[in-house]
């Protein structure tokens, strides 16, 4: 069973290995607790006409209290998202419209925090101290973080009021809405971005040395992985620039030196060159994402552009801001055919199937035959 997607072995000829979705499986019966890889119904290979359906994203995720959860996979249910980055660019959208119903937004960094709109999540990759107090404890974001931010020295945050820095009296731990995700430091442009139980960022020096790949890391690739493991179909990218130049940094107040605007700028040429290959390998269309860019100028060039107001509208789907409410808790099925397609306004009703008409409260009764009972 070495061909499943969901295996890694422990070593070279070793018998015990390990399952991203069981833990550790025996590939040899046995009267142990844990499942023969033969006998298990989960077991899937790339080459299944099965797979884009059936795959399970193996990403390793847990709660507050450090206890292993599945409850977010899949929580978009298949609804498009917006991963909202800190370029520029974004100034030039409307992002109040973000705040929509039916929109869901994934931002990065210290890009939560815009005060245009409010995201439903935010993900980070830094030390916690670098990102506001005020996304931290607000309930209504979602926070998505890797693992060992979460305890020991690494969790501290600090606050700011009138300019001033101070240590604030939580931990990342204690903060509303927040998870933990296993983070890889190593990448392959390959179906390894989704097929590891920890969610790549970029290669790190370890990744480097394993992979050959250039040492860079980009957070926007952990939310690209996060959505599509929160069960987004479509996504659409926000603020995602590419291009950093003096006094072109983010589309908040946030200045960069020159050497660090070189430095993105070699980072950006490195992910764009990935993501071009993932695309263009078909990795993303495999594992059931498409994603679309909403800037047409954008120095990432893998993904094909679409403009904000289509985008917005594909997310927001049928969900009204102001929905009408009326008539819901009463039973408005046609009495003649059943069907639900009924228009209703004050006692008046009109099945738009059959066209039968009928006043609320003179409903009348049918038998089984579509005739009315008494004639």
């Amino acid at each position: 069973m070495g061909d499943c997607v969901y295996f890694e072995s422990r070593g070279v000829g070793a018998k015990t290995h390990t399952c991203q979705l069981h833990e550790q499986c025996k590939l040899t019966h046995g009267g142990n607790k844990y499942a023969s890889c033969d006998k298990c119904n989960d077991s899937l290979s790339l080459a299944d006409d099965k797979f884009p359906n059936e795959w399970i994203d193996p990403l390793y995720v847990i709660d507050r209290f450090k206890h292993k959860t599945d409850s977010l996979r899949n929580l978009l249910a298949g609804r498009p998202a917006f991963l909202f980055c800190g370029g520029p660019s974004a100034l030039e959208f409307p992002l109040e419209h973000l705040d929509q119903k039916g929109t869901f937004t994934l931002a990065v960094n210290n890009a939560a925090g815009h005060s245009r709109f409010t995201p439903q999540a935010f993900v980070c990759s830094d030390p916690p101290m670098k990102f506001s107090h005020s996304i931290w404890l607000d309930p209504k974001i979602m926070k998505l973080v890797p693992t060992p931010k979460m305890s020991g020295r690494r969790d501290k945050l600090r606050m700011k009021k009138d300019k001033v820095f101070s240590r604030l009296d939580k931990r990342v731990r204690d903060c509303p809405n927040v998870w933990g995700f296993k983070r890889e430091s190593w990448l392959e442009p390959d179906d390894r971005f989704f097929l590891t139980s920890g969610a790549c960022w970029g290669n790190q020096d370890s990744g480097t040395k394993r992979t050959g790949q250039p040492k860079t890391v980009c957070t926007m690739l952990l939310g690209l992985r996060l959505l599509r493991y929160l069960g987004a179909s479509r996504i659409y990218l926000l603020g995602v620039d590419f291009r950093m130049g003096p006094g072109c940094w983010y589309s908040f107040s946030q200045g960069r030196t020159e050497g660090a605007c070189e430095s993105n700028n070699r980072h950006f040429s490195v992910v764009n060159g990935w993501l071009c290959q993932m695309q263009s390998r078909g990795v993303f269309e495999r594992y059931g994402v498409e994603i679309f860019n909403c800037f047409s100028n954008s120095g990432l060039r893998a993904f094909p552009h679409v403009p904000f107001d289509i985008a917005i509208r594909d997310a927001r789907g049928i969900v009204e801001d102001k929905p009408d409410l009326e008539f819901w808790y009463e039973k408005e099925s046609c009495p003649k055919c059943d069907s639900w397609h009924v228009w209703c306004e004050n006692q008046s009703r009109v099945c738009k199937d059959c066209e039968e008409k009928w006043e609320a409260d003179k409903r009348p009764d049918y038998n089984n035959k579509g005739k009315k009972k008494g004639k």
